[in-house]
């Protein structure tokens, strides 16, 4: 069965910002990654076998290649680190282009979105349509979100940033299996994982 992906994906405020075109690509790699392996199982419930199995093999190398692009993001958050710990000078200097156009003090860590939207799907028992989930969950922040957080995304869907950012922390526990990588498109489900990561904060 084919889902439609109407889904509104996270998008960069700034086409320069590497970060942001990192977590992009990650995220359009994973959608692509399971479509794959949806028409991977497909054939192999049809018996074509030989296409499966090609499919199948595909979708793995497809996987390793998320893989590099994550540690990509890793090497590029290293970078960002440096750029906001140096002077006022040198940050003139390096933030002329590829970097985001916001220091990370002036913004809300991504990493602060997670617990909140882990609460917010065990609130709703377990999972809960996007719109949904990112209401609740800026509630749940309205006593921490900074005034660039209300900043819109220069995006067609005008989105506020820190609604693009809850999208963008939903994909990261993705990622690492703190939600569930198996729901239908719209839907956030939290998993085992997260439910055992949430208990260890508190």
């Amino acid at each position: 069965m084919k889902t439609n992906r109407t889904a509104t994906a996270p998008v960069s405020p700034d086409n320069d910002d590497v970060s942001a075109a990192l977590r992009l690509l990650a995220e359009s790699l994973e959608e692509e990654e399971k479509r794959i392996r949806g028409e991977g199982s497909k054939a192999m419930n049809e018996g074509d076998y030989d296409t499966a199995t090609a499919v199948i093999d595909f979708a793995k190398r497809l996987l390793a290649f998320q893989k590099k692009v994550a540690g990509l993001e890793k090497e590029w958050d290293d970078l960002e680190d440096l750029r906001d710990k140096a002077t006022p000078a040198v940050q003139e200097i390096v933030s002329k282009r590829f970097f985001g156009r916001s220091k990370r003090g002036d913004i809300t860590s991504q990493d602060d979105y997670c617990a909140p939207i882990l609460r917010v799907l065990i609130e709703m028992g377990g999972s809960g349509k996007t719109k949904d989930v990112i209401v609740k969950v800026g509630e749940k922040m309205k006593t921490i979100l900074k005034p660039k957080d209300y900043e819109k995304t220069a995006t067609r869907t005008k989105e506020l940033r820190w609604q693009n950012n809850t999208r963008w922390a939903r994909q990261a526990m993705v990622d690492d299996g703190r939600l569930k990588n198996t729901s239908p498109t719209g839907l956030w489900e939290i998993s085992d994982k997260g439910r055992a990561w949430l208990k260890k904060q508190g």
